[in-house]
């Protein structure tokens, strides 16, 4: 029976496993485990699968064995352990006495053994105080569902323990946690690679950028919504296959029978092809994004719409004479700053695909069906691009280090076809918002492209000839004027160059904290040290909540605040305060001259923007 402090700790860690626990119809168990005295007379467990007994821990001497167990893990770098199998507990008691430092979670997928731990191991003992999450079940969705619970709560830093008879017992779980913990590890890398990649250029962008998004329409808030609701619109992306729908596109141009939003690259087949949209999406942040619409400016196009992410890379709006229309992604935290978010500004969530970007937009718009044309996320005859799309950064046809690391997934037709890892995260993303938009119809027109869940394969000439058979488009849909607050931003403009100027102050305040902190460590005065970290705290928190802080400093910290969080998450479960001050002093001393160089970095782009939208005119023109 599970001890009354037990079932508080799984309330608190796990409440679904103590429903499970309670619910005896539920609670079946396929095998049976039985205690024994072992030779050294501690106990042992030997538990009774359906063919084979097994013994959980040595039935000579089950203490010992433990020892040699947690003697043998690697934990050089380890923030984090997962016990696969708990058994008596003996191994997790040897660790947390020898590691008490080190969070843990348990994963005991025999329900007759998880019972017989938690009868005779106390949760709440000082032994498991650093247990983080404790769970059960043999189903991989179930499995999948609270490691990644373990992997947040490690921060990603984890190694696995596991009992010798699990890796036997319990081989395709074992394996499925494996694998859940490489898929992780390899979004999380490339995650905070494109953050350190990406997290100045965003703020950068989103400042360069906010006096025009002041003055152009906002395609959420600023355009009727009859103009796009139940309409079919295009996605064209610029996979190899959209080569063989031009002129299937053409015919719907003509017609206009569908709204056309030309993504990414696609643009310039588009063009080459005469075919001009009815807009072009873009949103990359990068310094390389204006050369995806080099050739609109070279042909002096001027009459195909931009609709463009806030946070774009600024120099591609530079000399586009075209319509510009912007829409705010998430990565801007300038304009939330500066607009009146007392109006409902919706925003688009980032992305690795643009693809992903334009879907979520045009269901806001509540288009209806959502038709994509050469979105492959994979690779069709060695080739990148569709016909007419070269680069002077990237090649078209793939090189043969990229031919040997693509992977397998299955086409549109159920067939194998090679994809690389970032399309396969790019057709995952698309995937979760497609699932977010149950009530809009999607059709992947993508001949040899990656099968996409959520969507239905059809030919475009056969949607051509049995859905797109009347004049849908509002040709002049984009004709619509900008409704922001302009004297809302300007009086936020004044309070932010004010927190601007108090931010020093602020970072003085926390520096001076850290010396006090710094001064008793090497006196070692304990006694005054829990004040000071509350006046640290204090300090600290003033600077985190500075609007200025918020819109304009920390969002280029990202990867140095993923790793303060990962850092200072020790520091919960240290109880000397002599060594809680040294773990506080070396992580936030360095994570704070970080936000003195970018603060003192941030500034003159913040005085430059600021400087032109005083210089905007009534005619939503900046008087250089």
């Amino acid at each position: 029976m599970i001890s009354i402090e037990n079932r508080e700790v799984l309330r608190r860690k796990n409440r679904e496993l103590l429903k499970l626990l309670d619910n005896e119809k539920n609670n079946v168990c396929n095998s049976k485990g039985t205690v024994e005295q072992a030779k050294s007379g501690a106990k042992t467990l030997k538990v009774q699968f359906l063919e084979t007994t097994k013994y959980i821990h040595s039935k000579y001497d089950p203490e010992k064995e433990a020892e040699r167990f947690i003697k043998n893990l690697d934990m050089s770098v380890a923030k984090h352990v997962l016990f696969i199998g708990s058994g008596l507990g003996y191994h997790i008691s040897k660790f947390s006495s020898q590691y008490p430092d080190i969070t843990f979670s348990i994963y005991e997928p025999d329900l007759a053994v998880l019972n017989i731990f938690l009868e005779c191991c106390d949760l709440s003992s000082s032994e498991m105080r650093g247990l983080q999450h404790i769970f059960t079940g043999t189903e991989a969705t179930e499995i999948t569902t609270d490691m990644e619970k373990v992997l947040r709560l490690s921060n990603g830093s984890i190694i696995l323990a596991i009992l010798p008879v699990y890796e036997q017992q319990y081989s395709m779980q074992v394996k499925n946690i494996s694998e859940t913990i490489i898929h992780s590890l390899k979004n999380k890398k490339m995650y905070l690679a494109v953050n350190l990649i990406n997290q100045k250029r965003w703020t950068i962008n989103s400042i360069k950028n906010f006096p025009l998004v002041t003055m152009t329409p906002n395609i959420m808030c600023d355009f009727p919504i009859r103009d796009f609701r139940d309409k079919p619109a295009i996605i064209v992306a610029a996979g190899p296959s959209l080569t063989e729908e031009l002129e299937n596109l053409r015919k719907i141009r003509e017609s206009e029978s569908a709204y056309i939003f030309s993504v990414g690259s696609a643009i310039n087949s588009l063009i080459e092809a005469g075919i001009y949209p009815h807009a072009t999406c873009a949103y990359d942040p990068s310094a390389e994004q204006w050369k995806v619409l080099q050739k609109v400016k070279d042909k002096e196009i001027n009459n195909i719409p931009l609709i463009f992410g806030s946070s774009i890379g600024f120099e591609a709006l530079e000399d586009y004479s075209g319509p510009k229309i912007h829409m705010i992604t998430s990565p801007d935290t300038v304009s939330p700053q500066l607009l009146d978010t007392t109006k409902s500004i919706d925003i688009v969530l980032d992305s690795p695909t643009i693809a992903a970007i334009t879907f979520q937009l045009l269901s806001k718009l509540e288009c209806n069906p959502i038709i994509l044309v050469g979105q492959n996320l994979a690779y069709k005859d060695k080739n990148r691009y569709a016909a007419g799309i070269s680069y002077d950064f990237i090649n078209n046809e793939l090189s043969e280090n990229e031919i040997e690391d693509s992977i397998t997934i299955t086409d549109v037709q159920g067939n194998s076809i090679q994809t690389s890892e970032s399309f396969n995260i790019m057709r995952k993303q698309l995937e979760y918002f497609i699932q977010k938009s149950p009530e809009i119809e999607v059709i992947n027109t993508t001949k040899s492209g990656a099968f996409i869940e959520g969507t239905t394969f059809t030919n475009l000439s056969t949607i051509i000839e049995k859905r797109l058979n009347s004049n849908e488009v509002n040709t002049e849909w984009w004709n619509e004027k900008n409704s922001y607050n302009t004297k809302f931003t300007l009086k936020r403009l004044e309070i932010l160059s004010a927190e601007s100027r108090r931010i020093t102050k602020q970072l003085l305040n926390i520096n001076s904290e850290l010396e006090k902190i710094d001064r008793n460590l090497k006196s070692k005065i304990a006694t005054k040290m829990e004040q000071n970290f509350v006046e640290f705290d204090k300090q600290f928190s003033k600077l985190k909540r500075n609007p200025f802080y918020v819109g304009f400093v920390e969002p280029m910290l990202i990867v140095q605040n993923t790793r303060l969080s990962e850092e200072s998450a020790t520091i919960r479960f240290e109880t000397d305060v002599l060594k809680k001050a040294e773990v506080i002093i070396n992580i936030f001393s360095h994570f704070i001259k970080e936000v003195e160089l970018h603060n003192e970095f941030v500034k003159p782009y913040f005085e430059e923007m600021k400087e032109r939208l005083l210089n905007i005119d009534e005619e939503g023109v900046i008087n250089e």
